[in-house]
């Protein structure tokens, strides 16, 4: 295998747009998860590991988690630099850190995902050495504590019940990743959309797939962020599983 660039080199620029940001002025939970999404998809073709380049292989990555830590609320439009590599691997799973700063490198967020690689047509979870490049060997700097799995033991409440429509599906024939932080932020009432200004973390783990047609219920806990943070889940109405879970906490 080859390893086409050493990921210390390279850097990104991004932005934080309009539809990144509520009638409050701070960035929705949808806005970190998408510039996390479009940063690590721009690195990973540096390296021929990009959505295009892996189905053509006939593979994809699937996220399994991902978490962030805010260490300066965003509030407004603005360009960000990012860095990203990655920092370790299990017998299946990928973890990569990613970095976030403004212009003046003064640091913004900081995340850390976890993704397996998958066979698209068998929809099988396959070892890394079906990749045909390589990215190196990881490198072991940890920007915050994450785990691949998110569990909650409390009572959870359903709250709404919803459609997978069209609009929400991507290339891979599934609910894009993106749209969950949005399904858990549409469950907030004003009180609690008001105390996400104050978001200091934001977990996602995402448990099976949603597809086009599917209805889901989403379920929450109660609404304490001092205990844990808010929870918020999506139930298969067909299959009865769990689909995703987010959790929010705030300062």
């Amino acid at each position: 295998m080859m390893t086409l660039l050493n990921e210390s080199q390279c850097s990104y620029t991004c932005a934080v747009g309009l539809d990144m940001l509520n009638g409050g002025g701070f960035m929705k939970p949808y806005g970190y998860q998408a510039l996390i999404m479009d940063v690590a998809e721009r690195h990973l073709r540096q390296f021929r590991l990009g959505v295009d380049d892996l189905l053509r292989q006939g593979m994809s990555w699937v996220l399994v988690s991902s978490s962030v830590e805010i260490i300066q609320p965003i509030r407004e439009e603005m360009t960000l630099t990012a860095r990203t590599w990655h920092s370790e691997q299990d017998r299946l799973t990928f973890r990569r850190e990613l970095r976030f700063s403004d212009t003046q490198g003064h640091p913004l967020f900081h995340a850390a995902t976890f993704s397996v690689l998958m066979d698209v047509r068998e929809r099988k979870i396959l070892r890394p050495d079906r990749l045909a490049c390589s990215i190196g060997e990881p490198h072991s700097e940890f920007l915050l504590e994450a785990s691949p799995k998110l569990r909650f033991t409390g009572e959870m409440t359903p709250c709404d019940r919803r459609k997978v429509y069209p609009s929400c599906i991507d290339r891979l024939g599934h609910t894009n990743n993106c749209r969950y932080p949005e399904f858990a932020y549409d469950a907030l009432n004003e009180e609690e959309i008001a105390a996400l200004g104050s978001l200091r973390r934001m977990d996602i783990c995402f448990k099976s797939e949603l597809k086009q047609g599917e209805f889901f219920t989403v379920r929450r806990s109660a609404p304490d962020f001092r205990e844990g943070g808010l929870v918020i889940d999506g139930i298969h109405d067909d299959s009865g599983k769990q689909s995703f879970i987010v959790r929010f906490e705030v300062s």
